[in-house]
């Protein structure tokens, strides 16, 4: 089970980096075009959602979209010592949305840093709590017809994502793809947590 995962998610990943920057601003536009059709969009008043790496579907233009509204935006930010698996998110502030080709959410010039993992993350002290949030849309490595979600596999969503399913009050879990990442069937864990509905490029699917 752990190696069919472990190849899996490999092949995935290759699969979303090839894809041509042009690809990928398709793949945002048709993105943002289905998330905006959700039904609960409208009660929406704090979002959390991701900064893109590693081939990941963009919601940056989604993103925008919802600054316009009035919305606001939280970014993940991993703890900083290795055996810490929590996840915080923070308030994106408005210089957030600058870009120079308005394509993509940039986090520059707003002060960054990078994680342990090398990944970009907002420097901020607006923490909002995870169960405080109307929608978290997050990246999957994969997913199948019946929600069930892959991801990177260091577990940081899984463990936010069994937290959240046990308050009395969560956020919308949207989960976020290509098109091209839908898989027939995923192999999973006990610990794999399914999200509420996954969105791509191309439509989305409900649980």
């Amino acid at each position: 089970m752990v190696r069919l995962r472990h190849q899996l998610r490999q092949s995935l990943r290759l699969s979303r980096r090839s894809l041509t920057s042009a690809q990928q601003q398709a793949a945002a536009h048709g993105l943002a075009q289905q998330l905006s059709k959700l039904p609960k969009l409208s009660s929406w008043r704090h979002v959390g959602l991701y900064w893109p790496a590693d081939g990941e579907i963009d919601p940056g233009l989604f993103a925008r979209m919802l600054y316009k509204r009035g919305i606001k935006l939280y970014l993940p930010v991993i703890a900083p010592r290795k055996h810490d698996h929590r996840l915080h998110f923070l308030a994106a502030p408005a210089m957030a949305y600058a870009s120079k080709n308005r394509r993509q959410l940039r986090l520059q010039p707003w002060p960054a840093k990078r994680n342990r993992f090398g990944l970009r993350e907002p420097l901020g002290r607006q923490v909002m709590r995870p169960e405080k949030l109307d929608a978290l849309l997050m990246p999957l490595v994969g997913f199948d017809a019946n929600g069930q979600r892959l991801g990177m596999g260091g577990g940081f969503y899984d463990r936010l994502l069994a937290r959240l399913q046990r308050g009395v009050k969560r956020p919308q879990l949207i989960g976020l793809a290509h098109r091209s990442q839908q898989v027939l069937a995923l192999p999973t864990e006990q610990w794999d947590e399914p999200v509420d509905i996954v969105v791509t490029d191309a439509g989305h699917l409900r649980r």
